[in-house]
This record gives structure tokens, C-alpha cells and sequence, in this order.
């Protein structure tokens, strides 16, 4: 019984420690921790939802903005909670709000640089029409399984309609830990879980 109750009260600390649910916008779902969550450099005059430059595009609210109108604008976003990995299609989503304009896209490992147009997701963030467009690291080279910790976005293209984009969002879709390293509550669970399976398996072995 104390056996049972020992795997029991195991399962209920895994559960707590399970990590927070996904996170879906437009239409896409990611980790939540799997969003650019610092801006390692940027160019260009900002202007804002509200907040810092950084403050709006590392939230995971998609109705939090940044755009200029300055020539070669551009801002380096980084992924340190997790990396951007290039896996079985799309990898990277990048949101807009507005009129669906067109992103420069670059890599900063070899400077390839794509444009890419966004599209409407038929929903809604911040009172604006939120868009998005899907990108495969492979357009750029990058291997299959390789990760990438930073990426630039040039947003200094200016639409028919002239208009800029206005940056929301930057999620990876194929994401992976950071040094994929257990932290020490998760070996303490597995070493706890192990215990209790040999003992387990040792009592049934005595009963017979």
C-alpha cells in the first residue's frame, strides 16, 4: 500500500511540475516559452503599442506593437529560454498587426536575406487584424536539426498602402531546450520515481 501511495504521490508531483499549456494565436501553437524573449540589438526610430521596444516584442501578447519608418529599421530578436531549430516544416511564425505588409527577413549565420508577405489569420489583437506569415529555415541554408539562437528582421519595407510592419509577434514552431540540461528538481523526481520502481519490483519478487 505504501508502495501505491508513494507512485501516487509521484505522478502528483510530476503533474505539478508539468510545464504550462500551449500557447495558440492565429491559428498556430506554440511552447510558451518558445516566443523571442530579448532584443539583442535594433536600428532605427520606434514607435510603440506602449512600453519599450523590448517590452513589446518579448511579451507574448499579440496585441503589443513596434514599427519605424526609418530606413534599414531592423531589430535582432533572441531566443534564450529556448532555441529556434529547423525541423519538419514551418519553424518560425512572425506577427503583424494592420494591413498585411512584408517582412525582411535575415538570418544572422551566413546574412541571407528573404522577404516574405504576411497574411490575414481572420483574427483580431489590440483592436487591429492580426497577420502572419510561416518561414522554414531551410529557405536560408540552415541544416536540417540545426538551432539558431538570435535572428535579425528588417522593417523598414514600406507597403503599397504605405505602411510598415507592425511587429508583434516572433514564435518558434520547432523549438529546443537551451544545453537540453534537466534542472535538478526534475533529476530529483526521476531518481525518486526510479527508487520507487525497484522497490517495487523487489517486493513483488519476495511475495512469490
Amino acid at each position: 500500500m505504501k508502495t501505491a501511495l508513494s507512485v501516487l504521490s509521484f505522478v502528483g508531483l510530476v503533474a505539478a511540475a508539468a510545464p504550462a499549456s500551449a500557447v495558440a494565436v492565429g491559428g498556430y501553437t506554440f511552447n510558451p516559452n518558445a516566443f523571442a524573449d530579448t532584443v539583442i540589438s535594433s536600428s532605427g526610430t520606434f514607435s510603440t503599442s506602449g512600453g519599450t521596444l523590448s517590452s513589446v516584442l518579448t511579451d507574448t501578447d499579440a496585441g503589443t506593437y513596434a514599427f519605424s519608418f526609418s530606413t534599414g529599421a531592423f531589430v535582432e530578436m533572441g531566443f534564450t529560454d529556448n532555441t529556434l531549430v529547423n525541423g519538419a516544416g514551418a519553424d518560425l511564425v512572425l506577427f503583424d498587426l494592420g494591413v498585411p505588409d512584408s517582412f525582411k527577413l535575415s538570418i544572422t549565420i551566413g546574412g541571407t536575406m528573404l522577404s516574405y508577405a504576411s497574411v490575414a489569420t481572420g483574427e483580431s489583437a489590440g483592436g487591429f487584424p492580426l497577420n502572419a506569415v510561416a518561414i522554414e529555415l531551410g529557405d536560408f541554408g540552415i541544416a536540417s536539426g540545426a538551432s539558431l539562437s538570435s535572428i535579425v528582421i528588417g522593417l523598414d519595407f514600406i507597403g503599397g498602402e504605405g505602411t510598415v510592419p507592425s511587429l508583434s509577434l516572433v514564435g518558434a514552431l520547432n523549438s529546443g531546450d537551451v544545453g537540453n540540461v534537466p534542472e535538478p528538481a526534475t533529476l530529483l523526481l526521476t531518481g525518486l520515481a526510479l527508487g520507487g520502481l525497484g522497490v517495487s519490483s523487489r517486493r513483488k519478487q519476495q511475495a512469490r
